[in-house]
């Protein structure tokens, strides 16, 4: 995943290749459940000094956001698809910015897959 260069005081974390089935598509077809795979990366700021997992935005967040939001959920759009996890992953304070990439996996026979990748990124957060 691409991430930008960063400020000082300002860092990523980041979830590669999270895969999940997902109700996504306006063809009649893809109101079943296909194979999507999820790049996303956080740009944040640390919550605390100490060496603790409460002290650090958590890649589960990450992780977690991605399944709470798409469970159950049909979107028509990737693009709606990723504006969802970016507002959700928005939401926590310590979150200056969002990059977002989904991959519908198996559309094409001759392709690895279609996608969509949006960025939402405060100004101050960026060299």
């Amino acid at each position: 995943m691409r991430l930008p260069n960063l400020a000082e005081g300002y860092y990523a974390v980041f979830l590669e290749d999270l895969r999940a089935h997902v109700k996504l598509g306006v063809l009649e077809h893809e109101t079943r459940p296909q194979a999507v795979s999820f790049q996303v990366g956080a740009i944040v700021t640390r919550v605390g000094k100490g060496d603790g997992i409460e002290d650090v935005v958590d890649y589960d967040h990450l992780r977690q956001t991605v399944l709470d939001v798409t469970e159950g959920e049909h979107f028509g759009l990737q693009e709606s698809l990723c504006e969802a996890i970016i507002k959700t992953l928005r939401t926590h304070g310590n979150v200056h910015g969002v990059v977002v990439e989904t991959r519908k996996l198996a559309v094409y026979d001759d392709a690895q897959a279609v996608g969509c990748r949006m960025a939402s990124i405060d100004r101050e957060a960026l060299l």
